[in-house]
């Protein structure tokens, strides 16, 4: 009887087969593979500069006061030519490149939303096509890649002065940022009221005591502008005094898009003072400078301001008066650098005030102050906004605008307080158990420069 033997020799052979076509594999997967997501790092990258290239178009385009046509046709040509410099010419072979503005997909091509305008965005996105060197052997002669960039404009606007409303409440979410208590009558003449909160109410006033009166520049009604809605007492609300316009605007970006005012030189040096009477009811005349906090002792209930800039590192407490010294022609600018105190500002019920803005024609070197009469520095890191609580009395008169962009600024009249002002705050509280008349339509005007600007959003 024979015995078979059975020889393996060759077997190997078909394993290293076997093998050589994992390896191969492996080998198409890291070739092909870093292939493809090399692309789209490039790709994407030619997105973004496309994107901001597009943008840059816009925004140059606004300056020139180009027609939408012609504005468009400077967007799309200068996001392709920054594709093209990047490798991806659009040829809808190798690639496809493309131009949106508004954007067609995603968040921002949404414009009937109040949070932002979609013809702010421009939007580019590359589809790109990748040859492959091993996958297709096994059927995938190609690789595509699709990668989408969003910039985001900002319009230079040398006279921005948010809509010439009297009264801004700048908050995006608080509810409400714009409010009417007490029994305050309030009259506002030459401008109306804006709320940037987008809750409900982003305006509230549910007091039948107390009106709100607001005539337009044109002598006609005025209104109430808010992004958000409102909430109101309907029984006791006239509407023939102030007009309700919920979702009446965009919201504006916070922080706001134009650049804070720079401290002021006069921050460097010291202020001086001269003090006169006794005990505890003093009288300080003051000069320009800078002052930790005033008054400087609580003795002083009565503090007299000669022209000029004072910048404040903390808090400002009005006790008896803050007038100005007499015959003074020109202005000041109470400069309230930025801090983390509570409360920056408190002026007392029955303290009178009587103090005006700069008046940059009596002197050029102060010209970026020109109608500011109190500037906030803002203090954006906070938590929570500050406190800054004007309370009025009949014979108290305030000329110029308070800009107080991080601060809670509440305005109490109790006897009747005229204001020639704009009144810009985080929150703005108009309260008290009297009348505040405010006169925008012959207030020193006040606007904030806004730059070109552009960004990646997205």
């Amino acid at each position: 009887m024979k015995i078979k033997m059975h020889k393996e020799s060759g077997q190997a052979l078909i394993l290293i087969a076997i093998a050589a076509i994992g390896l191969l594999a492996i080998v198409a997967l890291a070739i092909d593979g870093s292939a493809t997501f090399s692309d789209r790092r490039h790709a994407q990258n030619a997105a973004d500069t496309a994107a901001l290239a597009g943008a840059l178009a816009k925004v140059n385009s606004h300056r020139n006061a180009d027609d939408s046509a012609t504005t468009w046709t400077k967007i799309v040509n200068a996001a392709k030519d920054q594709a093209n410099a990047n490798g991806y010419n659009g040829d809808l072979v190798t690639s496809t490149v493309e131009v949106y503005n508004p954007p067609t997909s995603g968040v921002y091509s949404n414009c009937s939303d109040l949070h932002f305008d979609c013809n702010d965005y421009v939007q580019v996105i590359i589809n790109s096509t990748v040859n492959t060197y091993f996958a297709h052997i096994i059927g995938i002669p190609q690789t595509h890649n699709r990668v989408e960039a969003i910039a985001k404009t900002i319009e230079e606007d040398q006279n921005f002065n948010f809509g010439g409303n009297a009264i801004v409440a700048l908050s995006p979410t608080d509810c409400p940022a714009l409010a009417a208590a007490g029994t305050t009558d309030v009259v506002v003449n030459g401008g109306g009221m804006f709320s940037n909160s987008d809750c409900t109410p982003s305006f509230k006033k549910t007091t039948c005591s107390g009106t709100i009166d607001i005539n337009d520049s044109g002598g006609g009604v005025g209104g109430i502008t808010m992004v958000g809605g409102y909430q109101i007492n309907t029984s006791c609300w006239d509407p023939t005094k102030a007009t309700l316009i919920p979702g009446g605007s965009k919201q504006l970006s916070f922080p706001p898009p134009y650049d804070e005012l720079p401290e002021p030189a006069e921050c460097s040096t010291a202020g001086s003072y001269t003090v006169t009477g006794s005990g505890s009811n003093k009288t300080a005349t003051l000069q320009p400078g800078n002052y930790s906090a005033l008054p400087v002792s609580s003795n002083w209930k009565n503090m007299i301001l000669n022209p000029g800039v004072y910048c404040i590192d903390t808090s400002l407490s009005v006790q008896d008066s803050l007038t100005m010294a007499s015959g003074s022609t020109a202005g000041v600018l109470l400069y309230f650098k930025s801090s983390s105190v509570t409360n920056v500002l408190t002026v007392n019920a029955s303290a009178n005030v009587n103090i005006w803005g700069i008046n940059a024609d009596n002197d050029s070197s102060l010209s970026a102050y020109k109608s500011y009469l109190m500037y906030f520095s803002p203090n954006y890191s906070l938590s929570s906004a500050q406190n800054c609580t004007i309370n009025g009395s009949a014979t108290s008169t305030y000329s110029g605008t308070i800009y107080a962009p991080y601060c809670n600024l509440k305005i109490n009249g109790n006897s009747g307080m005229t204001m020639q002002s704009q009144l810009i705050g985080y929150t703005v509280d108009l309260s008290g158990a009297s009348g505040i008349t405010l006169n925008y339509d012959s207030a020193p005007k006040t606007v904030w420069p806004i730059s070109n600007q552009v960004g990646l959003h997205k």
